[in-house]
């Protein structure tokens, strides 16, 4: 195997890593955010006394906010094509 077919290999399973990958990144989020409430509503009903649940709402609302974000970069980040540069 010559270092030009070592190299394309490479190049093609870089390329194909992330490809069809968004239903993982999806059930990624879905299990963070499940996580995220399960730990709110933990918190507002066993230590409502330290979490209130005005409290509890808001940070379940900062938290949602900045999970969606990474998942919609990383969205954004799998979704670019990878231009090539010719020589």
């Amino acid at each position: 195997m010559s270092n030009d077919d070592k190299q394309q290999d490479i190049e093609k399973m870089i390329g194909r890593r992330v490809e069809n990958m968004k239903g993982i990144y999806i059930l990624g989020f879905a299990l963070c955010w499940a996580a995220t409430a399960g730990g709110v509503y933990v918190g507002v009903t066993v230590y409502p006394w330290a979490y209130p649940l005005p409290s509890g709402l808001y940070a379940l609302s900062v938290l949602t906010v900045i999970e969606a974000l990474g998942f919609f970069f990383i969205i954004k980040i799998t979704g670019e094509k990878h231009q090539q540069q010719t020589s």
